[in-house]
Parts: structure tokens; C-alpha cells; sequence
């Protein structure tokens, strides 16, 4: 990605020195976006993975380290600007990722005698990352070719969460009942997970940008940017929940298990492959 974003900047000078500047198109309307105007977009780095992917059926081309401006946002991002003049513009990113996968296993049934007998152990994974950017943005140049600098402050939120549910109950005559292993769910004590949060974050940053755009058609540009985000991300407790049987009550007993909240600060720069856009004015 590297490679392929380095290309778009240098294209898009080259395009600058060869072709004449003209602001009007072949109707006479703007090249450039004019004060007022409303731009929308949306980060193509999702395209080139796929295309690259198109032609690899084993191995995956990695487009967005975690360090990455392109990863901080999520795998769907949505681009939008508000010309305040025709030089100066406030801008809002909204990134997006989320899932939610049922994972069922058959395990044999305890309660049966017959050796075919079937139950069946489930695992509910949900997952989402949600940010949302909104910064102040100044242009320069006076072509086709547009230079911008400015910043952002960032919002983000991520959850995670596993829930269990087993075939196989606890009784006095089955204290260790038969379980799916998912991912170290079931331990070596006999009890098992029914619920882990984990990993669950708020950050608050702020990133400097710097970044080109090329205007190939009236108010529709191409263009790349990279920046540098200074975050702080405050990680909250992370929570365990499992089931034991307790032959002295003859109860299923659930445990808790919690782990402290902690907060990081952290600078990451995104390097050209951080953010390869289409944006379209109207």
C-alpha cells in the first residue's frame, strides 16, 4: 500500500506539470469546489485490498497496520467536508466496523445413553469499533491540484464480548459435564466461561493531516493524505464470568472474575498508505 498510495501523489504531480490549468469544464462549470459546497466521500484502500486479493488465493494482502490512519477508522470509512470559503473547509470522518457471529458445536449428551446422542454448546462473539473525526482543514493552490493541512480531534469506542451457552448442564452425578472447548472457555477445574467482556475502550486524540487532492472532473478529486495522532485510550475493566458446581450446596455457582481499568497514551504516525480517497462536491 505503500507503493500504490506513493503512486497516487506522484501521478497527481505529474498530471499537475503536464496538463494546462484549466477551472472550467467543457459546460463551463467549476473545477473547484466554491464556498457553501458539500463534499462526500470515502476511503478506497478497502478496493485495493480486494483487487490484490482477486489475483491471491492464499495469502492476504495486508493494507492497515494498526498504526495506521486507515486502521484507526475501521474497515468502512465515510468521508464528508463543508466549504466555509473556497480555500478553508470543516470535515468530519466516521469510521465503522462491527459483527456478531453464532459459533455451534456438537458435543455428546451426558443425560443419554445412546452413543449417538447429540448436544449442542453455542458461543455469541459481537465486535465493534465505531470513531468519529471532526477537524478544520485550509487549502492552498491555485489548479487542479489542491495542497490541505489542518487537524482533527477524534472520538473512538470499541467493544467486545463472548457469551456461552452448553448442551450439557451441571448435576451431582455429572460435576464435570461434557463441553466444547471454543478458545480456553472450558478450565482444567471443571467450571466453564458463560461470559467474557474484554478489551472494551474509549479514546480521545487529536491528528495533524496533511494531504493532496487532483480535481479530474468538475468537483470530483482523487487524493491522499497522512498525519500524526497523539490519543489517549482509556481501556475499562474487563470482566470474566464462569460456572462451577459446588457439590457441598449441590448449586451451579457463577464466578466473577475482573481485571482493573487502565489508561495508555500513545503517538502513531500513519504513512502514505494512511488514507487514498474519492470525494465528489456538490
Amino acid at each position: 500500500m505503500k507503493k500504490i498510495s506513493l503512486m497516487v501523489l506522484v501521478t497527481l504531480l505529474a498530471i499537475a506539470t503536464t496538463q494546462a490549468q484549466d477551472l472550467k469544464g467543457k459546460n463551463g462549470q467549476p473545477i473547484l469546489p466554491e464556498a457553501g459546497d458539500i463534499g462526500l466521500g470515502v476511503n478506497v484502500i478497502p478496493f485495493f485490498n480486494w483487487f490484490g486479493n482477486s489475483f491471491n488465493g492464499s495469502t492476504n494482502n495486508t493494507y492497515a497496520g494498526s498504526n495506521k490512519f486507515f486502521s484507526m477508522f475501521g474497515n468502512s470509512v465515510i468521508m464528508g467536508k463543508y466549504m466555509l470559503t473556497e480555500s478553508t473547509a470543516i470535515r468530519a470522518n466516521f469510521g465503522f466496523n462491527f459483527s456478531s457471529t453464532s459459533d455451534n458445536r456438537m458435543v455428546f449428551d451426558d443425560a443419554s445413553t445412546d452413543p449417538l446422542a447429540m448436544v449442542t454448546d453455542t458461543r455469541i462473539s459481537a465486535f465493534g469499533s465505531y470513531t468519529l473525526a471532526g477537524g478544520y482543514e485550509m487549502r492552498r493552490g491555485s489548479g487542479r491540484i489542491q495542497g490541505y493541512f489542518g487537524g482533527d480531534v477524534i472520538l473512538s469506542l470499541t467493544e467486545n464480548t463472548n457469551k456461552y451457552s452448553y448442551g450439557n448442564g451441571y448435576a451431582a452425578t455429572n460435576a464435570v459435564p461434557t463441553s466444547y472447548n471454543f478458545n480456553g472457555n472450558v478450565n482444567t477445574d471443571g467450571s466453564r466461561q458463560i461470559l467474557t467482556q474484554g478489551n472494551n475502550t474509549f479514546g480521545l486524540g487529536i491528528r495533524p493531516f496533511i494531504g493532496v487532492e487532483y480535481f479530474v472532473a468538475p468537483k470530483m478529486s482523487i487524493g491522499a493524505e497522512f498525519g500524526y495522532t497523539i490519543r489517549y485510550v482509556h481501556t475499562f475493566r474487563s470482566m470474566s464470568v464462569d460456572e462451577y458446581y459446588e457439590s457441598s450446596t449441590s448449586t451451579v455457582v457463577n464466578r466473577e472474575t475482573i481485571q482493573a481499568a487502565r489508561n495508555t497514551v500513545s503517538g502513531t504516525v500513519d504513512n502514505f498508505n494512511g488514507a487514498v480517497f474519492v470525494l465528489f462536491y456538490f
